[in-house]
């Protein structure tokens, strides 16, 4: 364990025994790619053990949450399929409780458009008053023009999720925060993002748990996304050093977490010496 500023155990587990609910990043802090990362299963079972509520949220809008649930299954862990959340309810919540009448225009894979339209909003494929842009795999060049001309002509522009790239096996690859720069370098707009770390995410998990601020941990591997929806409110935050940030990242970083842990394994760890 390695603390934000090399707190002791003790301040750790002070910290960690007050959590009544894990939010579990996916990339880079579950697994990475198709590999599950050394220590998350044991980690999950400590939980499990100990009767403390957790989730599964994950920013990666290219699929859906079936997508993820069966992927943890095949990895070694059988969760049941309200444990998973995703940035694309998050966003497909805020359009249906405020633009439920509006004409949504997709940039984004099939997963991402099935989720739009199983939720009953109206996605079209021209003179769309919203444009939402997801972690697009499939992503070509004329739907990227067909978004930045929706813009241009006063559609509203949202993103699903902010990340800039997703860590995998062999590296990053842009994300939707990429796309989105480049929408934005097109069109002069920037869009409203919804997924880690905005206010949308932080009360769609608080209204899912139960739990309030102080009695949640967001557990990931970025510090713009993962740690950032931490700062102005009582969550606690845990940085793992298993994907994407690294410890010299957070010596000039605004954004600071609660506790910093190697991987999973560490905190397992601290809540062995805690619950047994």
């Amino acid at each position: 364990m390695i603390g934000r500023t090399l707190d002791s155990k003790d301040s750790s587990i002070d910290i960690l025994k007050k959590v009544k609910c894990f939010i579990l990043d996916l990339d880079g802090t579950v697994y990475l790619g198709d590999k599950i990362l050394e220590g998350s299963i044991k980690f999950l079972e400590e939980l499990e053990k100990n009767n403390i509520k957790f989730k599964f949220f994950t920013n990666n809008s290219s699929k859906n949450a079936k997508v993820y649930i069966n992927r943890i299954r095949k990895m070694g862990y059988n969760l049941t399929d309200d444990m998973m959340l995703i940035s694309n309810y998050v966003i497909i919540n805020y359009i249906k409780e405020n633009m439920q009448d509006k004409k949504v225009f997709v940039l984004g894979t099939q997963y991402l458009k099935d989720d739009f339209k199983a939720a009953n909003i109206n996605v079209v494929t021209d003179d769309a008053d919203v444009v939402v842009v997801g972690f697009d795999t499939t992503l070509s060049y004329e739907n990227v023009s067909k978004a930045c001309e929706f813009i241009r002509n006063g559609a509203k522009f949202l993103g699903v999720n902010p990340d800039f790239n997703c860590p995998t096996e062999d590296g990053f690859i842009p994300d939707c925060g990429a796309i989105c720069a480049m929408i934005t370098a097109s069109t002069g707009v920037v869009p409203e993002f919804f997924g880690k770390p905005s206010h949308h995410t932080l009360e769609f998990v608080l209204k899912d748990t139960g739990f309030c601020e102080k009695e949640i941990a967001f557990v990931g591997d970025r510090l713009y996304t993962d740690i950032a929806i931490g700062k102005d409110n009582d969550s606690v935050t845990i940085l793992v050093l298993s994907g994407e940030a690294k410890l010299e990242d957070l010596v000039e970083s605004e954004i600071q977490p609660t506790l910093i842990f190697k991987s999973l394994g560490g905190v397992k760890d601290v809540l062995e010496e805690i619950y047994n």
